[in-house]
């Protein structure tokens, strides 16, 4: 009986290690094949990684494939220049004779030196410095400015400079693109900035410094209108004088204000190249220029006094109330025996004035021949007055 258990435990036993064998196998075998997954998903990133940080810019490719705007500003950048300039004033009541500097822009147009650039970028300067887009430096002497139209050209002793190429501004469409290169800030030469056409026909006003007013209270200021285009290119103080070009490069443009509202953006003006270029060669030609219709329209509306804005730093100092104040009365004129020497404007039909733009764009409103009501402060009283206007000699 006993031998029988023997033997029958001896015949099944075999079975049993052969199952743990089995078992054993399996799961090395899977452990295996998670060890070869595991890294053979290593290898494969790995891989990945390296075909990452291997990856290099083909110069050929990325020359071939410049965008049009990189041409452009490569043709355009060297042909506008950085202005600097420096007014003196020599009868400044409390401190004596002061030097003010001043910053904008300008266009190169021919390859000897001319240089195109704002009226009232260089107005009443004692001298004026330009730099090339290649950092030289160069003085510049005024060949002729004609202030009506915001509008001077310069000369500096040169060669072989790079020229803009001129447009024609009558062909300007709405929303085109448009490239405005300048000075802004006064430091910093050759920014461009991208915009469109946002109109193609706006009438603003400007003013032009002249002189400084008595005991340098403030300065004599004449305010002109001008037919500009409108971009939505970012400009800044600076600007002025620089160019607008169009998408193919060529000058349409010679900017020249800011709007310089509160909460207003976007809005840039530029001068027509058309209405330039026709300035512009008058000036090299003659050093004048006369619109040819000056004869029948004249210049506008005006009042035939001269005026002068004191700040409010200026007026404080000096006990009197910031604005605009008559600074002489042409004798013989409608406003002759009305305006008097040191009234400051109050209204012009009853908008409110506080400085030489606000009383410039009331009057564009008028033509010659136009009455206007005024309200002025005489002496700490108001008086009122009808004024007619005279047409612009």
């Amino acid at each position: 009986m006993d031998d029988f258990k023997v033997q029958n435990e001896s015949a099944i036993e075999p079975p049993k290690k052969k199952s743990h064998t089995t078992l054993l196998t399996l799961l090395l075998a899977a452990v295996i094949a998670v060890a070869c997954g595991y890294l053979g998903s290593c290898l494969a990133n790995l891989q990945e990684e390296e075909k990452v940080v291997i990856q290099k810019v083909d110069v050929s490719a990325a020359e071939s494939n410049v965008t049009p705007a990189v041409e452009v500003a490569k043709t355009i950048s060297p042909t506008v220049v950085s202005i600097t300039t420096e007014k003196m004033t020599v009868n400044n009541f409390w401190f004596g004779p002061q030097i003010s500097s001043g910053a904008g822009s300008g266009v190169i147009i021919s390859e000897d030196g001319y240089i195109l650039t704002c009226a009232h970028v260089i107005s009443g300067a004692n001298s004026i410095q330009v730099t090339t887009s290649d950092g030289v430096v160069y003085t510049a002497t005024v060949v002729g400015s004609y202030e009506d139209g915001d509008i001077a050209v310069l000369k500096i002793e040169a060669e072989g400079l790079q020229t803009a190429v001129l447009g024609d501004s009558d062909k300007i469409q709405l929303a085109e693109t448009v490239y405005a290169v300048g000075n802004p800030g006064g430091t910093l030469s050759g920014s461009i900035t991208d915009g469109i056409i946002s109109a193609t026909s706006r009438t603003i006003s400007i003013s032009i410094e002249n002189e400084v007013g008595p005991y340098g209270l403030g300065i004599n200021n004449r305010i002109v209108s001008l037919d500009v285009l409108q971009t939505n290119a970012a400009v800044s103080p600076g600007n002025s004088g620089g160019g607008l070009f169009n998408a193919n490069g060529e000058l349409i443009g010679i900017v020249n204000a800011k709007s310089s509202g509160e909460n207003q953006e976007g809005l840039g003006f530029a001068i027509p190249v058309n209405t330039v270029q026709e300035i512009a060669v008058s000036l090299i030609n003659t050093g004048s220029y006369t619109p040819p219709n000056a004869a029948i329209d004249g210049k506008g509306a005006v009042l035939e006094i001269a005026v002068v804005e004191i700040a409010p730093a200026a007026a404080h100092m000096n006990n009197r109330e910031p604005g605009v104040y008559v600074q002489s009365v042409k004798e013989g004129s409608a406003s002759d025996g009305k305006l008097e020497v040191n009234d400051r404007f109050v209204s012009v039909n009853g908008y409110m004035i506080h400085t030489t733009a606000e009383l410039s764009t009331q009057l564009a409103e008028h033509s010659p021949g136009d009455s206007v009501k005024l309200t002025v402060d005489r002496n700490g009283r108001l008086e009122e007055m009808e004024v007619t206007l005279a047409r612009g000699e």
